[in-house]
């Protein structure tokens, strides 16, 4: 597969087969991935790997995100929301988080934010080659205080995405792109 057939077929699939993420192929890609453009080299990235036991915690906090969201109060309609926030989480294969530590200067604070995600495009591309999606999630329960807790979030440091990874139980195909020419301004 070349590059170009990479990026253009890469998909963020939440919908997974029961094949398991081994985390040592995980760190492999990471060990690519890392490889971006980096401004005063600061590699201002962590990475955080859920085990077992703490995809459990996160799936027990999507409960109340996903009966909030959905803003239902009927106690049937609570458990059924409640239960389906639950199994979601509990179906990903492997869950990781990419935060990055918040330099002090605003400039390099902003750089290094565009270096992770630089990060996480890599990592996404690199799964996509071995034949795993990998969806970049941000929202609520990617950065509440219960899951900045479960992750040990520290008071200088910002989530840049929880990341969803699995084997697709599903093919999607591409989604057409308004061609980049469409967008240039010539001056």
């Amino acid at each position: 597969m070349n590059l170009t057939s990479v990026i253009k077929n890469r998909r963020s699939i939440s919908v997974y087969s029961d094949k398991p993420v081994e985390p040592a192929l995980i760190e492999e890609l990471l060990d690519t991935a890392v490889y971006v453009p980096n401004h005063k080299l600061t590699e201002p990235w962590r990475f955080v790997f859920l085990s077992d036991e703490k995809k459990e915690e996160l799936a027990d906090i999507n409960r109340q995100i996903a009966v909030e969201k959905n803003r239902v109060t009927d106690p049937e309609q609570v458990k059924t929301v409640s239960d389906n926030g639950y199994a979601k989480i509990k179906s990903i294969p492997f869950i990781m988080f990419v935060i990055n530590k918040l330099h002090p200067d605003e400039k390099l604070r902003e750089e290094d934010y565009a270096s992770t995600s630089c990060v996480i495009q890599n990592l996404s591309l690199l799964a996509e080659e071995k034949g795993l999606s990998v969806f970049w999630k941000t929202g609520k329960l990617s950065d509440c205080s219960e899951t900045r807790q479960l992750i040990q979030l520290g008071e200088d440091e910002r989530i840049v995405g929880m990341l969803y990874i699995g084997y697709p139980a599903k093919e999607v195909k591409g989604v057409p792109r308004d061609p980049a020419k469409n967008r240039i301004t010539y001056i």
